[in-house]
């Protein structure tokens, strides 16, 4: 009996452009000439966004002070500077593109802007139409085109980064995934610390001694994937 190998499905990969004002890092990007990119977005658990953009070629207080002003944009700041930019933390309560993206059951991949002009990526499942996808996210930001369709292979080589991700993806809770991603964007493992423990869990909108708990979690799972595979390998 011949045993047959499971067929990956490929995934679909969109690509949009914005131009609307409205989103901030689009707006962000004109007024201060500034290349801005996602980092990481992680959804809360009263609904907000957690948001992590590194920030090139404009000073940190006019980032702050244009962030203050936007409604979408409950909080704002500064977690470190570094050779690649400044990387801020914003917790984004009003509507955006990766919460439209969300709403319609597409995945954000990658967000930048540059000169007044955004770049949107996103994945969408194979449950989901593209069209709806498309159609409601120029709906609710007008000023955008649709660029590009493509599909990609569903599963990365075990020895990439992104591979090791999805090990470890699968291995944490989402929860403790967020909240050691959170620790390690936020320069909570640096030394002197970019940020507190209590930092951390209000950028997350949880308590310290929850985040502190799931951090532990996360961290002996993690030192279990990588020391286990130190001895598999020899």
């Amino acid at each position: 009996m011949t045993v047959q190998e499971p067929v990956e499905t490929p995934i679909t990969e969109i690509e949009l452009e914005v131009r609307d004002r409205n989103c901030f890092f689009v707006r962000l990007s004109a007024e201060t000439d500034c290349l801005i990119r996602l980092e990481e977005l992680i959804h809360r658990a009263d609904g907000n966004l957690l948001q992590y953009f590194s920030i090139r070629e404009t000073s940190p207080k006019d980032i702050i002070e244009l962030a203050t002003s936007e409604s979408a944009i409950a909080e704002a700041r500064l977690v470190r500077n570094g050779p690649d930019g400044n990387l801020f933390q914003f917790v984004v309560s009003g509507p955006c593109v990766t919460a439209t993206l969300a709403d319609t059951g597409a995945i954000t991949r990658d967000v930048s802007a540059a000169g007044g002009v955004g770049r949107v990526v996103a994945t969408v499942p194979s449950h989901v139409a593209v069209r709806t996808v498309v159609e409601t996210f120029r709906t609710r930001h007008p000023d955008s085109e649709f660029l590009a369709r493509r599909e990609r292979d569903q599963s990365p080589p075990v020895r990439t980064r992104a591979g090791v991700h999805t090990i470890l993806a699968d291995r944490l809770t989402e929860k403790q995934y967020e909240v050691l991603r959170t620790a390690y964007l936020s320069g909570y493992f640096t030394w002197p610390r970019d940020s507190t423990a209590e930092e951390c869990a209000d950028a997350l909108g949880i308590a310290q001694p929850t985040f502190s708990q799931h951090l532990r979690a996360a961290q002996s799972k993690v030192f279990t994937a990588l020391f286990d595979a130190a001895i598999d390998d020899g």
